[in-house]
């Protein structure tokens, strides 16, 4: 495990810890749950650019990358 350290002010401690106390967990169990929640719930695995090697790699250099990478990702009309 890593160590990781932040500051609240008093009034985010004091959410922190009522939510907790709620759930009958500890600090670091509602932390780590909501890391992995803020992290894991926008991902979608199957998404092409995290399997999709860059198009410049494939096909040469793209000279509009940053404006069309959309379309060379999912496809689509110029």
């Amino acid at each position: 495990m890593k160590v990781v350290q932040t500051t609240l002010s008093e009034a985010e401690h004091r959410l922190l810890e009522e939510y907790a106390k709620r759930r009958s967990k500890t600090i670091k169990e509602v932390v780590r749950e909501a890391v992995r929640s803020v992290v894991e719930g926008g991902l979608i695995p199957d998404d092409p650019i995290f399997s999709r090697s860059p198009s410049s790699r494939r096909t040469g250099k793209r000279d509009n990358g940053s404006v069309g990478h959309d379309r060379y990702l999912y496809g689509g009309s110029p």
